[in-house]
């Protein structure tokens, strides 16, 4: 808002446009009638300069009169401007000092303020020819008769840089239209272009201060040294209050071409004279910007302290290691840039303010022209220039203010989860991309060095290194100029085309793509649930609400109590293993409920989770699965072997009950026997198997208890007890034996 208000580019654009469009479509030479059929476009040689110079420029600045329509032609008969007698050249319209157009007046808003400038670049003469070695140098110098003039201005189509190089400039001229009449103004230009040589020839004044001073009488002005023509003007548009410094440039290249290239700058008068909310509005934005700077700086600054007071290291340690970072650089980058934006617009202004100095002066040697009027306007065109290039230094500092702010609004924004995706994203990312743009700078470098020597000599937009990376850099992305890329060849244009676009549209765009959209699907998915912003406003009103209620605290209120704890020092209080627990903060941080205590804590420790173990990557999480998978193999493979022993042991239990076997014939008979005696055979067998494994236990016992006694004679303790513990098992068993007895009698009387 406060650039906006201040600059008002879009005043200036209609300014400049105006002036340039002007120069351009109504500055024509080569009439025919009342229409002129060049224009500043084709201006290619020293003659059409001076014609369109003579018969466009010079007209179209100083106007003799008010201009009427062109005459009809005859086939059309329609009435004629021209045939009406007494037509009037001025007109004084109501609330007008003096008729229109006045002196100087220039598309009818604004004014020529200090006439018209001529001054140019010239490279001198010298052995600086390029000849053939295997050639006589006296021959070659010989035949071509000249010297020659090197210069590197206007290889190319001229850039605004070229324009705004004021230094080097000579053979100065002026054309005053305060002082002479617009057919001496023309006497003028004729005499710059032959050299005065028709003046003395017919005895006539020169008008060329520079063509007849000295050995210099008969040279033309534009001669085969020139390598630019500046011609200039400073125009005061009283509508908007501004000055504009318009730059009429010739490159004349050693190719023969001539560029022509119109370059304006403006400047406000005062940027403050404007309606009254708009200023009110510009001096709070001004304000709030300046103590927005101010506080970066005080919170860098106490930054800074806190790391130097906090680390037990040196200085510089300190900085590196707990101050230095990204955001850091970031702020402070903001604060500098915002102060020599600050400082630069001072500049222009102090600038500005020479101009307006010097404006009272100039309008009075315009009202009244005296023997100073020349050396007035070259102190108001010096004072000029100084203006249109600190202002254009003002407009470069404000550029980069707005890309800081960015860098500064994605450190904002990592505060809500789903704004700081984009962060997020890139520097999930950043591997990816590094080692990504490490091939595609590789690659795009390689096709742009087939670009320059393939149409350089061609194409302009191919002829130069920095012009070939930003054209190859368009067609990139869909803007190509197909029919001049044929005029190396159609094929061959074509051939390059295509696999330029499969391999950086197709394959390498794409693949960039793919990797962004790749981090950017991770990154959502770990914010899938988190708290969208319109909920955590709305959190924050009712946090805020709950804090006035007293049924919570601020935790900028818990971060001070630890705080002053460690004594402010926040590097020995975030290092600290001291355990934390709910009871711990109740009783610590004053007027805690427990239940924000407890709350603080699960949110704690869930974040203490995710910033120790992360979000598993997608190589991660493929680890994981497999590594279960093969976990599950392992268990399905050992259920597979459970359910085959199983089905082993079923299979044995079913060839086990057949005919023959005890326990069958137990429930079910033998062959040739009846129920009850099969049953009676099967105790019998039953008890003379326990009979037979007692017998053994008792032959293991007795062995058992000889080796003990011959072993542990000294032990006559544990002896005993094996002897009465064996004496009890002899009791159950003849227990068992009795009570198998009994079982086998209570069998006998039923049957």
């Amino acid at each position: 808002m406060l650039a906006m208000n201040i600059l008002h580019q879009e005043q200036l654009y209609t300014m400049e446009t105006a002036i340039e469009r002007d120069i351009i479509e109504n500055a024509n030479f080569a009439w025919s009638g009342h229409f002129g059929h060049k224009g500043i476009l084709q201006v290619h040689s020293i003659a059409d300069f001076w014609s369109w110079m003579r018969l466009g420029f010079l007209g179209l600045v100083v106007k003799p009169g008010w201009l009427y329509s062109e005459p009809a032609p005859d086939i059309l008969g329609g009435p004629d401007m021209t045939s009406r007698p007494d037509m009037p050249t001025a007109w004084l319209f109501n609330g007008y000092e003096r008729p229109a157009p006045v002196a100087n007046e220039y598309l009818h808003y604004a004014k020529v303020i200090s006439g018209i400038r001529m001054r140019q670049s010239v490279s001198g003469a010298g052995d600086f020819c390029v000849l053939p070695s295997l050639l006589d140098p006296a021959l070659l110098s010989q035949w071509l008769a000249k010297p020659c003039f090197p210069s590197d201005l206007g290889l190319l189509s001229p850039e605004v840089h070229e324009a705004e190089n004021f230094l080097g400039l000579q053979r100065e001229e002026f054309l005053f239209p305060d002082l002479f009449t617009i057919q001496e103004l023309t006497q003028q230009v004729l005499d710059m272009e032959d050299g005065c040589a028709y003046s003395n020839a017919t005895g006539n004044a020169c008008r060329c201060e520079w063509c007849s001073a000295g050995a210099q009488s008969l040279r033309p002005w534009i001669d085969e040294e020139t390598s630019r023509v500046e011609i200039s003007m400073v125009v005061y548009n009283a509508q908007y209050g501004s000055y504009t410094y318009v730059s009429v440039n010739f490159m004349f290249n050693r190719g023969g071409h001539i560029h022509s290239f119109i370059h304006c700058l403006s400047a406000f008068v005062d940027p403050f004279l404007r309606p009254g909310p708009e200023l009110a509005l510009t001096l709070v934005a001004a304000t709030l910007w300046i103590g927005a700077l101010l506080y970066a700086l005080a919170a860098e600054l106490t930054e800074i302290r806190g790391a130097i007071r906090n680390s037990n290291a040196g200085l510089r340690k300190a900085l590196w290691e707990d101050y230095v970072g990204f955001y850091n650089m970031v702020d402070w980058s903001s604060i500098i840039v915002g102060s020599l934006a600050i400082g630069y617009y001072f500049q222009s202004r102090i600038a500005a303010s020479a101009v307006n100095e010097l404006l009272p002066s100039m309008i009075d040697a315009s009202l009244k022209p005296d023997a100073n009027y020349q050396s007035t306007v070259k102190e108001f065109f010096r004072a000029a220039e100084d203006m249109s290039k600190a202002k254009k230094d003002t407009e470069l500092q404000l550029m980069f203010y707005p890309l800081i702010i960015m860098m500064r609004l994605f450190r904002s924004f990592e505060a809500q989860p789903r704004l700081a995706l984009v962060s997020a994203t890139l520097k999930t990312a950043a591997p990816d991309l590094g080692h990504f743009f490490m091939i595609f700078l590789c690659v795009y470098l390689c096709f742009v060095v087939s670009s320059l020597l393939f149409f350089g000599q061609d194409l302009e937009s191919f002829s130069t290194m920095d012009r070939a990376l930003h054209t190859s850099f368009l067609a990139m992305f869909g803007d190509w100029d197909w029919n001049a890329m044929t005029d190396v060849g159609m094929l061959r244009a074509a051939v390059w085309f295509w696999v330029f676009m499969v391999m950086m549209v197709l394959f390498m765009l794409n693949m960039l793509l793919a990797i962004i959209m790749d981090a950017y699907q991770m990154e959502k998915y770990k914010t899938s649930d988190a708290t969208t912003l319109w909920q955590q406003i709305l959190d924050m009103i009712e946090r805020r609400r709950q804090y006035i209620r007293g049924e919570r605290v601020r935790l900028t209120d818990v971060w001070k109590t630890f705080r002053r704890q460690y004594a402010g020092k926040e590097k020995a209080m975030l290092s600290s293993d001291q355990l934390l627990s709910v009871e711990y903060l109740v009783n610590t941080v004053t007027r805690m409920p427990e239940q924000q205590a407890l709350r603080t804590m699960v949110h704690s420790l869930k974040r203490d989770d995710i910033l120790t173990h992360g979000f598993m990557t997608e190589e991660q999480v493929n680890k994981h699965v497999e590594k279960t998978l093969g976990s599950m193999e392992l268990k399905i493979k050992a259920i597979l072997e459970d359910v085959e022993f199983i089905n082993d042991k079923l299979d044995f239990f079913d060839r086990l009950l057949a005919p023959g076997d005890a326990e069958y014939d137990f429930y079910f008979g033998a062959d040739g026997q009846s129920h009850d005696q099969a049953s009676r055979l099967w105790i019998y067998n039953s008890i003379t198997a326990f009979s037979e494994e007692l017998q053994q236990n008792f032959v293991r016992g007795i062995q058992r208890i000889g080796t003990w006694q011959d072993e542990f004679e000294c032990e006559q303790t544990e002896l005993a007890d094996g002897l009465r513990e064996f004496e009890q098992l002899l009791a159950q068993s003849l227990e068992a034996l009795q009570e198998l007895s009994n079982v086998v009698e209570g069998m006998d009387k039923e049957i």
